[in-house]
């Protein structure tokens, strides 16, 4: 089952230029080479931080397990901490429905995530929730995704994410003021959520192309 590492920063002030070319040039190329696949990077505009968020994917948690424990991903985390700060990861695991079978690179895209955890002896419940309501209710939206929900398995803010995908920000503000996700959004949060936060974000296309770190 394939999974996903994800990495976030803010750039130290004054080292934006550093951090630039060691990512094009070193960090990119070296995380594909232990096998983390560059699959995605976003930037924070509203919601908590770091304002950077960078996504891998490996084939399962083995694979990630192997990556991560060689020499070569802890000196480039090395590296990569001398030029940023508020450094964080995560390993996400599916959790439920994905639509897209590979979870791909998506360019030009804007996100919603909700982020959360589940109240105390609530998970079947929740489980029916999201089969037969959250997903009906938002599927009827039709200029959004579900890409899908995941499971944070180490590290994050919470116990799950929720994605949703947006190719217009604007749809991010009618989906907000919908009666649909008012209704589901309320219900998620009176039922089965806890420490519930939001967060959206802004595609930068590639992980390893300048504009993801000259914003």
């Amino acid at each position: 089952m394939p999974v996903l590492f994800t990495q976030s920063w803010d750039i130290i002030q004054g080292k934006e230029d550093a951090y630039a070319e060691f990512v094009k040039s070193t960090l990119i190329p070296g995380m594909t080479a232990i096998g983390l696949e560059s699959v995605g990077a976003y930037y924070v505009e509203v919601g908590f931080g770091p304002r950077i968020v960078g996504v891998h994917r490996a084939n399962d948690a083995e694979a990630l397990c192997r990556s991560t424990g060689t020499s070569e991903f802890k000196q480039l985390t090395l590296q990569v901490k001398a030029l940023v700060q508020n450094y964080r990861a995560a390993i996400l695991e599916p959790a439920g429905r994905i639509k897209r079978t590979e979870y791909v690179i998506q360019k030009g895209v804007w996100k919603f995530n909700q982020y959360y955890d589940l109240r105390p002896a609530s998970k079947k419940e929740y489980a029916d929730f999201i089969l037969n309501e959250y997903i009906p209710t938002l599927g009827k939206l039709n200029y959004l995704e579900i890409t899908g929900g995941w499971n944070v398995v180490l590290g994050g803010v919470s116990e799950i994410v929720a994605e949703l995908t947006f190719k217009d920000p604007v749809d991010i503000g009618r989906m907000l003021a919908s009666p649909e996700f008012r209704h589901i959004s309320i219900k998620l949060q009176e039922e089965f959520a806890i420490n519930y936060q939001n967060r959206i974000m802004r595609c930068t296309e590639r992980f390893d192309e300048p504009r993801w770190f000259r914003l």
